[in-house]
């Protein structure tokens, strides 16, 4: 299995696959999709915290993130990172049909898989912290994993959750869904009514929320599984 970090601009990607080949495939999607980005974005598209419209011609990937903001009633850049995770990775799985691969971008998961393998849950010094990892096989992905923060990484959080992850097939979903969510909690008693917000969202699949010493789960989620790699705090990207 291959293991490397891919790094343009500010994007930093880990990716994990069986085919090489399928590496320069994935940078090469992500400085596309980067740039048509860059080429449409104005001030307002890049810093808006609620949702925007687009125009007509938009690129494909802008319409997506347009799309997430409206259903997550985020800004659309709360979705950039894991949409460049999944169009980086369908890209290259469409052309190389590899066995496995995982693409994360600053805790964002595209993760495909034909065998079974594990997604490690990290939630910062809450007690949970790296107890717990999801059992995926060939049956439940593709599918997107992304996680938000009001305690770890650099992005722009109104709450004070722990670690909010969002199930989808749509990776732009998941990501914008986590940043509301981790948004929306302040407190343990703000799982519940954010789990029965997030169940009532289009492509929604599944949440698991963590607050202190609160853990709420709701949908569908791959099977959880107790964590037994001792170095899965070493593994986690930080840009």
């Amino acid at each position: 299995m291959e293991t490397q970090t891919l790094t343009y601009k500010t994007s930093k990607l880990k990716v994990i696959t069986d085919k090489k080949e399928a590496i320069s495939t994935i940078k090469k999607e992500l400085i596309t999709q980067r740039t048509l980005i860059e080429n449409y974005a104005d001030k307002e598209f890049l810093n808006s915290l609620v949702p925007v419209k687009t125009k007509k011609d938009a690129p494909k990937i802008i319409k997506e993130m347009v799309m997430a903001a409206k259903i997550a009633k985020v800004g659309p850049m709360a979705a950039v990172a894991g949409t460049l995770a999944e169009f980086s990775a369908k890209k290259a799985i469409a052309l190389h049909n590899p066995e496995t691969l995982i693409v994360e971008n600053g805790g964002d998961i595209y993760a495909y898989t034909k065998s079974k393998i594990n997604i490690g849950l990290f939630s910062g010094q809450n007690k949970l912290k790296d107890k717990l990892c999801f059992h995926l096989t060939d049956e439940n992905t593709p599918i997107s994993i992304c996680s938000s923060s009001s305690n770890m990484g650099h992005s722009l959080s109104f709450g004070k959750c722990d670690l909010a992850v969002i199930f989808s097939k749509k990776a732009n979903i998941a990501d914008a869904l986590a940043t509301a969510a981790a948004n929306q909690v302040k407190t343990e008693k703000d799982i519940k009514k954010t789990l029965d917000w997030l169940k009532k969202k289009k492509y929604f699949e599944g949440a698991i929320i963590i607050k202190d010493k609160k853990i709420g789960l709701i949908g569908s989620i791959p099977k959880l599984t107790k964590n037994i790699d001792n170095h899965l705090e070493e593994k986690i990207t930080r840009l």
